[in-house]
């Protein structure tokens, strides 16, 4: 059970990191394409010069190199906290308790309390109550 949810966060983390959406100006002369994460993937301005592409290439890969580190800073920090003697201590109890859950077969004793006759007429739709 860990192992999908570990593999279904792997999918997730891939979908935030690859899954992008544009956004268009007002005006309709900036357009960019920009995953969950907030990476920008793509971007066009309209009637830029070369010295503005190239300022907002230079802003967007600065952007970038700080995006990075700081996941890298918080993946350290992460693997700093799953290493930890208590987080893993309570993560090996938590897979023991599950490992020895087991669930009980339905019951086949009879329950004398049952009323069949009226879960006939419920089940069916019918009344007890005899017309006048």
């Amino acid at each position: 059970m860990l192992d999908a949810v570990a593999d279904d966060t792997e999918r997730l983390q891939a979908a935030i990191q690859t899954r992008t959406t544009t956004a268009t100006s007002a005006d309709g002369r900036i357009t960019v394409a920009v995953s969950a994460d907030g990476t920008v993937h793509d971007w066009h301005i309209t009637d830029a010069d070369a010295h503005t592409n190239r300022l907002v290439a230079s802003l967007l890969a600065l952007i970038g190199q700080a995006h990075t580190t700081a996941r890298q800073a918080i993946r350290t920090e992460l693997d700093t906290i799953s290493e930890r003697e208590d987080v893993r201590a309570a993560t090996d109890t938590a897979r023991d308790a599950l490992a020895r859950t087991t669930i009980a077969p339905p019951s086949t004793a009879r329950d004398e309390t049952w009323d069949d006759e009226a879960y006939d007429y419920e089940f069916r739709r019918k009344s007890r109550i005899a017309a006048d």
